[in-house]
């Protein structure tokens, strides 16, 4: 191995690795039919199932989905990393 490999090697070894941790919003809809809207978004903010992680992209938590098949779920913006965990 060259000097330069032998330097980075020992370089890479001793730098932490750490996850840097972003939040951004979801939006959750579900597709009803009423005659009011107002009443219906009380009911159905009681029926709904909630957001729940699944199995996928190298984990078991890495992608959200929502239970109803009346219901949806999207990304709604970009994210905002503000913390982090050494790794």
């Amino acid at each position: 191995m060259s000097r330069i490999g032998i330097l980075f090697k020992e370089k890479k070894e001793t730098m932490k690795k750490y996850d840097v941790h972003g939040m951004v919003p979801v939006v959750a809809t579900i597709t009803v039919e009423a005659e009011n809207g107002e009443e219906e978004i009380e009911i159905e903010a009681k029926k709904f199932k909630g957001v729940h992680a699944y199995a996928g992209n190298g984990g078991l938590n890495k992608l959200i989905g929502v239970a109803g098949s009346n219901e949806s779920i999207e990304a709604d913006g970009e994210p905002e990393f503000d913390d982090w965990t050494e790794h």
